[in-house]
């Protein structure tokens, strides 16, 4: 049985190499236009509104004030203010006023089981209370 000797039959394989022959290991700049992606860009955060919501917001959440940062505000009017935190790697919510006081720091992503877990041993260490003990079952 012989192979079909049409145009097509020859071309076939070759129109399967093309897409392999635009790739390049070689690190060699691509002649082939980008397409520019657009990120809003916002303003940074008030220093004097985004100060005080760090530091509510590393006691409450028991870190560290360089693992807070603050993305973004908004005035909500009435001399209060909200900043949104990245805590680590939730969300939350804090509301300031313009002289700088906290008014609350909440939550809006949920908490994982073990960051409640972690959250309530790092609330009894700094209250001083011990830690629970776990006790053991024996088989007999």
């Amino acid at each position: 049985m012989r192979l079909p000797t049409d145009i097509l039959s020859r071309i076939a394989p070759l129109a399967v190499l093309i897409p392999l022959a635009a790739c390049s290991t070689t690190g060699a700049p691509s002649m082939m236009p980008t397409m520019p992606t657009f990120a809003p860009v916002r303003p940074p955060v008030n220093a004097a509104l985004a100060q005080p919501c760090i530091a509510a917001a590393s006691s409450k959440y028991f870190m560290g004030e360089s693992n807070i940062k603050a993305v973004d505000a908004e005035p909500m009017g009435g001399g209060l203010n909200q900043v949104r935190l990245k805590v680590d790697i939730r969300d939350a919510m804090c509301t300031v006023t313009d002289k700088g006081k906290v008014r609350s720091v909440v939550d809006t992503m949920p908490k994982s089981a073990d960051q409640l877990a972690a959250e309530e041993a790092a609330a009894r260490k700094a209250a001083g209370e011990p830690a629970p003990v776990k006790k053991s079952k024996k088989s007999s």
